[in-house]
């Protein structure tokens, strides 16, 4: 869902598939049938996507963060088991001052890098730095660490700093889980970012050339090779990526004499000599990779397929399975600040969303495709977090005759008698004929064309638009769309609505749909402020309400996430919060 913000991290599900041509496909198929000697001690996990980058601050996609899962380290994390935060790289949770704006942390002796250096408190503020500089090219994660004023070095204990917020917010406790900590040393040997304060990187005339080298820094490190040069790719996690086959399979392999080996928190076992994350999306592929048992781990897989091997007694000989559910959403966003030119006003009116959300049939989508798996909702709070859920709002069924009053209402009629609607805009006759960027798959084809015959019968021409994992980022973040079909991610920390939802982040930001106003800005930044679980809960759902009457978004379902582990393997757990498997514990038996 929205993995939102002290993580921004919206971290788009964007399944980032790859166009595939048929001779790869069978090609694929055949190396999915081959055998492999499963003795080895080496896990193999299928993901549909590939990680644009291993960037250590720029990437921004769903594989990404499983990969650095195994590869970094956090200063905290939300644990798996128990959906609640757990110290990793420090020796205990932030101290907390009485007015929530100062968090005390001490780092653990223990930890060092790949070269032997311990880690240190420059460290972690050279990876502040690096984040808030307004040249490294991470636009969409940099709100993450807007709320860091400072972090200052306790000058009693090397060991120990303080991180300084501007002002109260619920996440500051949960900055550090998803901040992956960069070494100093290895980044910047010559000290580059050492005269730079923390506080100058909220400076809007910030004046780079005032600093020696900065830019010629910055514009080395955010170059595409860096995030796929293994040799960069460095952390502090168990494992470093030994090879990359762009395009199919990126292989961790276990550190030779890591720190961690010793400690004994589950997130330190690295039981697999070898991590190999296989990328395709060719369900058929996924399906015999299973079935013939080339793949040990596989947490996306269509139902139809996932229902077919669980009725087979061999599967389930060879494998564990089940479902959990998924902090996750899918969602269809309506462009409401169109150029006018490329992209015209079809949504500008909220009486014209309102109709469009009539004319998906997301119960039958589920019924039909999803077999009966999806959850509907009906804001950008899940179900699964009660507490923070409106529950008094109405789930949209599909509606073909009041979508068309609502069409009608708006001005919108077939004028020329030729089955679709239009409408004169300036002088000039319009026909409500638009495009629905997807990213392509079997499922969203199916999809998608469920969604165009039911518009039709109500005048609306929608034309489908199927782009690769890469081009919907872009067309996404650029406004480049008139409907586009996403998803967000989340996990059990309630979500921030800031980072969609916020007119601050129409610009390079994840609000791709235009939403919003003074007014919801203030009420949102109120809500964000609030510490109070309670009243922040109260905030929420009148939110959500207001969202629901304006209308952004179709909001569809989510899904419980399909889970397969191999049975050669022990410690097979099967969890909610992303990415819903502990690889490292996989033990072979």
């Amino acid at each position: 869902m929205m993995l939102l913000t002290f993580s921004p991290i919206y971290y788009l599900v964007k399944k980032y598939f790859r166009p595939v041509s048929f001779i790869a496909i069978m090609l694929l198929m055949q190396a999915c049938v081959e055998k492999r000697d499963t003795r080895q001690n080496i896990v193999i996990a299928h993901f549909s996507a590939e990680p644009v980058t291993l960037h250590p601050t720029n990437g921004t996609d769903m594989t990404y963060k499983y990969v650095q899962e195994y590869t970094q380290k956090t200063l905290t994390r939300i644990d798996l088991r128990t959906q609640k935060q757990i110290p990793l790289l420090v020796k205990e949770l932030a101290k907390i001052s009485v007015n929530g704006l100062q968090y005390t942390y001490e780092l653990r002796d223990d930890v060092k890098w790949d070269d032997g250096s311990p880690l240190t408190v420059d460290d972690i503020i050279f990876t502040i730095k690096v984040n808030k500089c307004p040249l490294t090219a991470n636009e969409t994660q940099r709100s993450t660490f807007d709320n860091i004023k400072d972090v200052v070095r306790d000058s009693a204990n090397p060991r120990k700093f303080t991180m300084f917020a501007k002002e109260q917010y619920y996440k500051n406790p949960y900055l550090f889980d998803e901040v992956y900590l960069i070494e100093k040393k290895f980044w910047d040997p010559q000290s580059i970012f050492s005269n730079i304060p923390i506080w100058e990187m909220d400076n809007e005339k910030f004046d780079a050339s005032k600093y020696a080298g900065l830019t010629e820094w910055e514009a080395q490190f955010n170059k595409g090779e860096t995030g796929r040069d293994t040799s960069k790719i460095t952390g502090l996690g168990a494992y470093k990526v030994s090879n990359w086959e762009v395009g199919s399979s990126i292989t961790l392999t276990r550190k030779n004499n890591w720190w961690g080996e010793k400690d004994t928190s589950v997130y330190s076992r690295a039981y697999p000599d070898k991590i190999i994350f296989k990328f395709f999306n060719d369900d058929a592929a996924i399906y015999l990779g299973l079935k013939k048992q080339t793949l040990d781990v596989v947490t996306f897989i269509s139902m139809n397929s996932f229902m077919k091997l669980r009725a087979n007694d061999s599967f389930n000989t060879q494998y564990y399975s089940g479902f959990t559910d998924n902090f996750s959403y899918n969602y269809i966003g309506m462009n409401m600040k169109p150029d006018g030119k490329k992209h015209k006003p079809f949504f500008t009116d909220k009486r014209v969303r309102h109709a469009m959300q009539c004319l998906v049939p997301v119960d039958d989508i589920i019924k039909t495709i999803l077999k009966g798996s999806g959850i509907r909702q009906a804001s950008f709070v899940q179900p699964v977090n009660k507490e923070y859920y409106n529950d008094t709002l109405k789930l949209i069924p599909y509606d073909l005759e009041k979508a068309k009053q609502l069409l009608t209402d708006a001005g919108w009629i077939d004028i020329d008698k030729d089955g679709i609607r239009d409408k004169m805009i300036n002088g000039k006759k319009m026909p409500f004929s638009f495009q629905l960027t997807y990213v392509s798959s079997p499922t969203g084809k199916e999809s998608v064309l469920m969604i165009k015959e039911a518009m039709y019968k109500a005048g609306v021409d929608m034309q489908p638009n199927p782009v690769d994992g890469g081009m919907m980022i872009n067309s996404a973040v650029n406004h480049d769309f008139d409907m586009i079909i996403s998803a967000w991610s989340g996990g059990s920390i309630p979500e921030d609505p800031e980072q969609i939802f916020h007119t601050k982040n129409w610009n390079g930001g994840y609000n791709f749909v235009g939403f919003g106003n003074a007014e919801t800005d203030k009420m949102m930044e109120r809500t964000s402020r609030e510490t109070d679980p309670v009243k922040r809960a109260q905030m929420l759902k009148k939110l959500q309400a207001i969202v629901y009457e304006e209308a952004p978004y179709i909001f569809t379902y989510s899904v419980q996430r399909k889970i397969a582990i191999s049975k050669r393997f022990e410690n097979p757990g099967m969890y909610a919060e992303r990415p819903g498997v502990m690889l490292n514990n996989l033990k072979l038996k």
